[in-house]
């Protein structure tokens, strides 16, 4: 009886665990978002989104120009952007629109 009890408290928690796996793998691309501090630039040939620079002269990553910073993410050229985020240069994805 306790064996049986144990084999299904287990097979619960496997699937408790798989489901909250699951659901992050499925969070939408708007969860990445970030005007918090920099991002490392998907292609270091691609210019920094608006509202955002280059720190210190360093070309291989963007840093928001101010707090109120459009949110970005980076993307590959062949992907969409999350619902309120509009595409710029192909591999960003922006919350202003370009």
């Amino acid at each position: 009886m306790k064996m049986r009890l144990a084999i299904g408290l287990g097979g619960l928690h496997l699937s408790l665990l798989s489901a909250v796996v699951l659901s992050s793998l499925s969070a939408p691309a708007s969860a990445q978002g970030t005007n918090q501090g920099p991002v490392v630039k998907p292609k270091r040939s691609v210019a920094c989104p608006s509202g955002w620079s280059h720190p210190d002269g360093d070309t291989s990553i963007c840093a928001p120009q101010v707090s109120s910073s459009p949110k970005i993410y980076g993307k590959a050229e062949s992907e969409s952007c999350a619902a309120g985020y509009y595409e710029v240069y192909r591999v960003w994805c922006s919350t202003k629109r370009p």
